[in-house]
């Protein structure tokens, strides 16, 4: 995890606007949220899926829900951070032992899920943060 410096960093928005904007961008809310909170996340590297812009937030006002259009929802955004998440290769050893998890969690689990991050890829991030900043702050 490498963190960024960002002008998002304790600004708020309204979470329906922000989820539009950063939309346009690439940005999809990450799997993970929750009524209070979650995170935006950008894949950088296309189909590999390894390199990642995170920008977390916490809810202000009212509570997020994914699954409606509009809602009244505040948050505001932490201090984003580039990701690299190496998946595991081939099939996950450990999958028979955990049968019933399979039907919740059907991946298997991060070979690393904090790995090095390339200086040419804390670039993209630094770039995509610009680009995310910009989209944002001119609404």
């Amino acid at each position: 995890m490498l963190p960024l410096e960002s002008q998002l960093e304790n600004r708020e928005f309204k979470f329906v606007e922000a989820r539009g904007v950063l939309g346009d961008l690439g940005f999809v809310l990450g799997g993970g949220w929750e009524y209070d909170g979650g995170c935006f996340d950008r894949v950088l590297d296309g189909e590999k899926r390894e390199m990642w812009l995170r920008l977390p937030f916490v809810a202000t006002h009212g509570h997020i829900d994914a699954e409606e259009e509009e809602n009244d929802a505040v948050i505001r955004f932490g201090k984003p951070y580039a990701l690299r998440h190496v998946h595991q290769d081939g099939v996950d050893t450990g999958a028979g032992m955990r049968l019933s998890a399979g039907l919740i969690d059907q991946f298997a689990a991060p070979k690393d899920p904090d790995a090095r991050i390339a200086p040419e890829w804390a670039k993209r991030a630094e770039e995509m943060l610009r680009v995310a900043e910009s989209a944002l702050l001119r609404n």
